[in-house]
């Protein structure tokens, strides 16, 4: 039975902002007749990620500044198989999404150069078009009572959101935010900038290990289209 994301396709193509790169689009084919659920990925390492889906003639690379990818439609409902590849380690991709929902694939190192696959996945709700729709993901259990304060104010930005993982705000639109990453009570690195929120549209805050401890990170929510 199709859900009722099927009806808010327009929706959905508001609070998600148009591609920035091309390349990542078509690698998993989507029937007219079957709704979509969307994929993105995370590379949590300094080398290039790359993802081959089985069958298809193009790849998506995470390299650089790139860490987060666009969300990809893939069918929903269905087994989603490719290949991860890093430091020349590879690891199958097994992944299944909901029609309608959302999953963020984070690719972390398995402590033996390898991968490993963290998936967490999302629900989609219909957007508030008057507000900024904001997420918190934690993919770094070293970051103990994690939370966000609002910089210089011991205030967490999170402290209405449902209990999870992810969790979502809704923001009213604003020029600028800047936010600080607090573990076990303790602010962890300098203060991040979001930028401008902007009615409709989603944004996601995300908690990533790294060698020099948690670091917090920043996406735009893009979809592939």
């Amino acid at each position: 039975m199709k859900r009722t994301f099927g009806l808010v396709g327009g929706l959905l193509g508001a609070a998600l902002i148009a591609p920035a790169f091309g390349a990542q689009i078509a690698l998993y084919p989507t029937g007219p007749s079957q709704d979509s659920a969307y994929l993105r990925f995370v590379n949590v390492s300094a080398s290039p990620l790359e993802l081959t889906p089985d069958g298809a003639k193009t790849s998506l690379k995470l390299e650089g500044d790139k860490t987060v990818s666009d969300f990809i439609p893939v069918p929903g409902g269905q087994s989603i198989k490719g290949t991860l590849s890093r430091d020349g380690h590879k690891v199958a991709l097994d992944a299944k999404v909901a029609a309608g929902d959302f999953a963020t694939v984070f690719a972390l190192d398995d402590g033996k150069q390898g991968i490993r696959q963290l998936v967490v996945n999302e629900a989609f709700d219909i957007p508030n078009q008057l507000k900024a729709s904001l997420a918190l993901f934690d993919a770094d259990s070293g970051c103990a009572e994690a939370r966000v304060n609002l910089a210089g104010r011991d205030v967490d930005l999170f402290q209405k959101a449902p209990a999870g993982n992810p969790r979502r705000q809704e923001l009213n639109p604003r020029g600028s935010l800047a936010v600080q990453l607090v573990c076990a009570g303790k602010p962890v690195g300098a203060s991040v900038e979001l930028g401008a929120l902007e009615a409709n549209k989603r944004y996601s805050l995300l908690i990533l290990p790294s060698s020099t401890g948690p670091r917090l990170i920043t996406a735009t929510d893009s979809v592939s289209n």
